[in-house]
């Protein structure tokens, strides 16, 4: 485990481990936009039209094509490590927007992390640390920065439950089931299906668009 990790720390992980971010589904019901519906479409939390408020900005299908362009398979190959890093802190400010994150986690990039480990959120220093040695695989590190980045928001929404939902988060986060004592309770707990289905959104979108 890496040095940041506390008990409410995600952690992806891959090379051949099941924890890996690859995994099925649509995007989380409650909030977020529908990566494969039209511009303009979003869930019963409207979510795309808080962002836009928020930033000024028109999140639409046509930036969120321009912020996942790099990570098409023919584009990202030809990248530097430094693209690399700076489309995936191009990706995370889209989500922070789509969200209406108000205090994104900073994004550290490190060379020393263990093996298989994509990288993880961590809620106490509000930090997200991407291990720059698996950057091979464009969708997983798409995967990767979109997974984490709505743990994010749920923290947010967690630290001060104005509703329902962020009630559900605190609780969830207090009842924290970590991968090590107990994988199918981690994997099916309420916070990280979600964050899977999030982030599955982005990568059906880079096929769809492949």
């Amino acid at each position: 485990m890496r040095d940041i990790v506390t008990e409410n720390s995600d952690v992806r992980s891959g090379a051949g481990n099941d924890a890996k971010a690859d995994y099925g589904g649509d995007l989380a019901k409650d909030k977020g936009v529908d990566l494969n519906a039209g511009a303009g479409t979003v869930s019963e939390a409207g979510t795309l039209e808080k962002a836009q408020k928020d930033v000024g900005e028109d999140l639409n299908d046509n930036q969120l094509d321009a912020v996942l362009d790099n990570f098409q398979e023919n584009n990202w190959s030809d990248l530097s490590l430094e693209d690399k890093k700076q489309s995936m802190t191009d990706l995370a400010d889209y989500v922070a927007a789509d969200t209406g994150n108000k205090n994104p986690p900073e994004i550290v990039f490190r060379d020393d992390m263990p093996d298989g480990s994509y990288g993880g959120y961590n809620p106490e220093t509000n930090t997200m640390e991407i291990n720059e040695n698996m950057l091979d695989d464009s969708a997983e590190a798409a995967d990767t920065i979109a997974h984490e980045m709505w743990h994010a928001y749920q923290q947010q929404e967690a630290s001060n439950p104005a509703s329902e939902k962020g009630r559900q988060y605190q609780d969830g986060f207090d009842n924290y089931i970590s991968p090590e004592y107990d994988f199918e309770g981690y994997e099916n707990q309420m916070v990280e299906a979600e964050a899977r289905e999030y982030a599955q959104g982005f990568k059906d979108k880079l096929n769809k668009v492949a």
